[in-house]
Parts: C-alpha cells; structure tokens; sequence
C-alpha cells in the first residue's frame, strides 16, 4: 500500500514527494528539520498509531494538512473527530491517491497566509495586513537583502558584505550571518511561513511569487510611478541606493 502511495504521489503534478516512512518516529524527526505541507499517514503503525503521530505533526507543522488511510470503517468517524482534512479507505487505487492528492493543494492553497512587504521608502513586512516584529534588526535586514534581489540567490559573502561592511570577514562574521539567518526562520516560522525563505550552503534566497510587494508590481507596471514610488527606496539600508539608483535612471 505505501508503494502504492509512493507511485501515485510522485505522478502528482506541483507536488514533491518528500519522504516516505515505516516508522512514526522517523517521520516526527525529519518534520522537526524540514518543510512538510501535507502527510499520508496509515491509521494502524508500530510503536505510535496514526493519530497520534497526527496530533504530533500538528505540533509540530500547525498548517499541515492530514490524509489518513485505513482498512477500517469505524476509524473513520474516528479520524472526522482527529479534524482529518481527508481519509482513503483501503485497498485504494490510483484515483483515490489522485484525488486525495488534488484535495491536499486546494486545503493548502486555501491556508496560504497573504504575505506583503513595502520597500518604498521605510522597509515593513504585513501578514494579513499585520506587521511582522522580527527578532533582531539584521534579520529584518537580510531579509531586505533578499526581497532586493527579487528571488535570486544571495551569497553568505554578499550578506556579510552588505549587513557588516566594517567587519572583517572572518568566523565571528560568519556566525552573525548563521545567527540571523537562524532568527529569520524562526520569525516566519512562528507565522506560519515556512517556505518563503529558503537557505542553502552559503546562500538564501526568497520564492518572489509568495509575496505581493511594491518594488515587484512596480517592476511590471511602472506606468504607476508617481502613486508608488516618490524617490525613496529602502532607505533604513545605506545599499539600498544602489537599486534607487537603478530606479531613478530607468523611470
């Protein structure tokens, strides 16, 4: 049956299969480090059943949308009172993994929290129409830096450079960079943002079609000039002249 998910999963369009497990504890340990929006999860496991690695995954991913499957009728009406978001009964076929599937994107996308960063003139960032209070200043600023460079990868050089130009760049930078990238994560985390900001080995970077910002529609429609930009761009960040510049010379 797992093989059988597995299999239709993958065929899943806009959908990654991350992970699959046979055991409960494994699966808890790699939700702890890693992004899951939506798990399948067998009633009947070894060790810690199905709803209870639920309510942990809850926990653990409070936005996670919750598929069950089960061989057993009456566990049913058991996983409606777990508020799972979907149950298949076993055996299954491809379909009901098809549509499962499609079902988990429509909750996903309906729990998508609308995200928006103003960086004409002073630098905030609203989830839905709230503003976001980050943990320290430089990791509202480097995630400045990122939105700046519009979804491109930004280098731990370029950070260090841009965030502590009169520091060296030594290990003691290095571990100012990690702490606000750290900080960062644990902001957007706490609300619920969890693939927004993305990091890799030395870089990060921002998924630029999860946000609605000012500088992006302006990009696009820059027949708005004088109702959106009046000359100040980031200005809380000495670099953020460099792309005012930018603006200034092509409008």
């Amino acid at each position: 049956m797992r093989q059988k998910l597995e299999e239709g999963i993958k065929g899943a369009r806009e959908v990654e299969l991350v992970k699959s497990f046979d055991d409960s504890q494994k699966a808890l340990e790699y939700a702890k480090e890693n992004t899951v929006e939506f798990a399948v999860i067998d009633t009947e496991m070894p060790v810690m059943d199905g709803f209870s690695l639920g309510r942990r995954l809850k926990e653990i991913c409070p936005g996670i949308v919750l598929i069950y499957t089960t061989e057993n009728r009456e566990l049913v009406a058991d996983a409606i009172k777990m508020k799972a978001d979907y149950c298949i009964l076993k055996p299954f076929d491809i379909s009901d993994i098809e549509d499962a599937v499609e079902r988990a994107k429509l909750l996903i996308r309906r729990q998508k929290k609308k995200l928006t960063a103003q960086m004409f003139g002073r630098f905030d960032v609203f989830l839905n129409d709230q503003v976001v209070h980050f943990k320290n200043a430089k990791s509202k600023e480097l995630l400045a830096l990122c939105l700046d460079r519009c979804g491109g990868c930004v280098s731990m050089e370029e950070v260090i450079d841009k965030l502590w130009p009169e520091r060296a760049y030594d290990e003691r930078v290095k571990r100012l960079y990690r702490k606000a990238v750290m900080n960062l994560q644990e902001t957007l985390k706490e609300k619920g943002i969890t693939e927004f900001f993305q990091t890799k080995r030395g870089s990060c970077n921002i998924r630029r079609e999860e946000v609605e910002c000012d500088y992006y529609t302006y990009l696009v429609e820059p027949d708005k000039y004088e109702k959106m930009f009046q000359g100040e761009y980031l200005f809380d960040y000495s670099w953020g002249e460099e792309t005012l510049a930018y603006l200034m010379n092509a409008y």
